[in-house]
């Protein structure tokens, strides 16, 4: 059994952390336009206190977790509640590495199981390192033993993607074709690059075994 501890997030706290960040920037436009306050002035001090209200804030959408992770089940304990999730009772699993973090979902018939660390608020390597060492654990489950677990691919392996990108794409085509030769130029760079990427990680995630 090894044991990990990070730090994670809960989208409700980041969602009631980012509005009430709003709310603040709201009320220093509100106030700086009633006072009369120069306009440069106004906005030194919005970003000057907007960025100190964030990094008070931002603690209260952090939460600490232990981790204890065998070759049969996965033991959570949070701060004021523990969980155990046995390997045997799981349909699915998968981890996404997102821009804002590592998610980690873990699916059995009564539940979905979701956790993840948003790195604009919180630390995310040792969360990182939980998530790739579950994930090999139960691809190793998979294989010894549970053959009908699934190992779910990431957003970019979802019918919705392949959509997305195929409408996009086109889009793209459209405008390149269009163009003057020297916008032609910029789209040529900056799309091919994109799309590249894009679709690349598309059929890479896609032909990953499940």
């Amino acid at each position: 059994m090894k044991e990990y501890q990070f730090q994670f997030t809960k989208g409700k706290d980041v969602a009631l952390v980012l509005i009430a960040c709003f709310i603040c920037f709201i009320t220093i436009i509100y106030i700086g336009v009633k006072l009369g306050i120069d306009k440069s002035l106004l906005i030194v001090i919005e970003i000057a206190l907007m960025f100190f209200v964030f990094r008070l804030l931002k603690k209260k959408a952090v939460s600490n977790c232990t981790a204890k992770l065998n070759g049969s089940s996965v033991d959570f304990e949070f701060q004021n509640n523990s969980k155990i999730i046995n390997f045997r009772d799981l349909i699915s699993f998968k981890a996404y590495y997102g821009k804002n973090g590592p998610i980690l979902y873990l699916k059995t018939n009564d539940e979905n199981f979701k956790i993840s660390a948003n790195n604009n608020f919180c630390k995310t390597d040792d969360f990182c390192r939980f998530c790739v060492d579950t994930i090999a654990q139960l691809d190793n489950y998979k294989k010894t033993g549970k053959t009908d677990l699934i190992h779910e691919g990431s957003i970019f392996a979802t019918k919705a993607m392949l959509y997305f990108l195929i409408a996009t794409t086109l889009i793209y085509l459209v405008a390149f074709f269009f163009e003057t030769k020297a916008l032609r130029i910029a789209i040529g760079i900056a799309g091919g690059l994109y799309f590249g990427i894009m679709w690349t990680r598309y059929f890479f995630e896609t032909n990953k075994k499940t």
